[in-house]
């Protein structure tokens, strides 16, 4: 009885989401591997529609396959005493969005999302030829290793797939690289405001 009555709903979610398979191009995939603590980073992913048919839901997901944290923008702890071990390895101060962004924002939240899924960032149906620019404004608060997966999606529910158009990379990828403990060396310039940070 339990999952009679859960069924319809997932059918629901779906229902508008057409089933196949759908050539994207990957034409940047970039994060800088080398990352100091608190300074401010951005990962940005530029893909194409290489088919004849408008991708239902252009999105990626920033997630290593599998259960867990993996490959995501946090991390967990090894310790068993506590109540939650999750913790943030990039704290994400502004997530993609369809359109430029206004500085500053008219809405002071900056994670203004259009999906309940929290690893998956969508932008919408993307035309056939045109581009999406997916990009994260990220501060890195945990010293050490990083390890990012992401992968490219066409749709939010599994029956649209993003497939590598013919001579393309491929549609998933990851970052690698190592976020250094030593914050970024900072004077305030002689104005009394701007801040300048040094190598």
């Amino acid at each position: 009885m339990l999952a009679t009555g859960c069924s319809p709903k997932v059918a629901e979610q779906d229902k508008d989401e057409p089933a196949g398979n759908f050539p994207v191009q990957v034409l940047s995939a970039q994060f800088p591997v080398d990352q100091k603590l608190a300074k401010n980073s951005s990962m940005q992913i530029v893909v194409k529609n290489a088919g004849t048919q408008r991708v239902p839901d252009i999105n990626v997901t920033v997630k290593c396959p599998g259960n867990g944290l993996g490959g995501s923008f946090d991390t967990a702890v090894s310790e068993s005493d506590v109540a939650d071990p999750e913790r943030p390895q990039f704290v994400v101060n502004q997530i993609p969005t369809r359109r430029p962004r206004t500085a500053p924002p008219v809405d002071p939240a900056p994670l203004e999302r259009s999906s309940a899924l929290v690893d998956t960032y969508p932008l919408g149906p993307l035309d056939p030829g045109a581009k999406a620019t997916f990009r994260w404004d990220l501060t890195a608060v945990k010293a050490g290793p990083f390890h990012l997966c992401w992968r490219v999606n066409a749709g939010l529910y599994g029956k649209a797939k993003a497939v590598a158009a013919s001579d393309s990379p491929p549609v998933t990828g990851e970052f690698k690289g190592v976020v250094r403990s030593k914050a970024p060396k900072a004077i305030v310039a002689d104005d009394g405001h701007t801040v300048i940070v040094k190598p």
